[in-house]
């Protein structure tokens, strides 16, 4: 009776636990850019990327610097909030816009292999991503498929990835971006009543304005 007792309560112990909302604490660093002193000392080191409910919140903050996107992974809608100093911009994309993202986004080819690794206390495991058309330009990927979150990658370059990204790097307005995740929070900050809506002021744009003041902005740096 012992035995089976044990049993029954190893296998309720174990079972797999359904992580469907949190905060992933990401560092970022900007590789290509560590000579200028100036840009690289001023440039986000951190990103938090929130979700609940098939919403994810990607937030890049520092100083009177703040961007904010939301992505519906369950209906594939996007939007923007930039504010940088006094000036405040948002833009809801239409699916035209989404479509000319995805195509713009330098393409690449996965390769998934047998090696798993933990971060941020999640099992991971990792794939390569080659350029299509720059064969030198190599991304290593780090993912994990312990999230419950549909179509997480839709809205990026490696949408062939099963799993929510907890390393990897991307391109942006002529910057490398590298991220890592360092850290889980188990919940979303229900403190926040907005936290997936983007704040209310701001002038509404296109996303072509958008990426056209943010590429203007990170070019007064270089």
């Amino acid at each position: 009776m012992i035995g089976i007792c044990l049993v029954f309560l190893f296998s309720c112990t174990s079972k797999k636990q359904v992580i469907d909302e949190g905060t992933i604490i990401y560092s970022a660093d900007y590789p290509n850019h560590k000579k200028n002193i100036f840009l690289y000392s001023i440039l986000p080191k951190e990103m938090e990327i929130s979700f609940k409910n098939g919403i994810v919140r990607n937030d890049i903050s520092r100083g009177n610097f703040q961007n904010i996107m939301l992505f519906d992974c369950n209906q594939k809608q996007m939007d923007i909030y930039f504010q940088y100093g006094e000036e405040a911009f948002k833009a809801k994309l239409s699916p035209k816009e989404i479509k000319s993202m995805l195509n713009q986004q330098t393409q690449y080819d996965i390769q998934f292999t047998e090696e798993t690794d933990t971060l941020a206390g999640f099992n991971v495991k990792k794939a390569i991503a080659r350029g299509k058309k720059n064969k030198l330009d190599v991304i290593t990927l780090w993912y994990t498929e312990e999230i419950q979150l549909k179509n997480p990658n839709w809205y990026n370059t490696f949408h062939k990835v099963p799993g929510v990204l907890l390393a990897y790097s991307v391109d942006r307005f002529g910057i490398r971006m590298d991220y890592k995740a360092t850290k889980f929070i188990p919940k979303a900050d229900e403190s926040k009543k907005s936290l997936f809506t983007l704040p209310a002021k701001g002038t509404s744009i296109s996303y072509e304005e958008y990426n056209q003041k943010m590429t203007s902005l990170f070019a007064t740096f270089e």
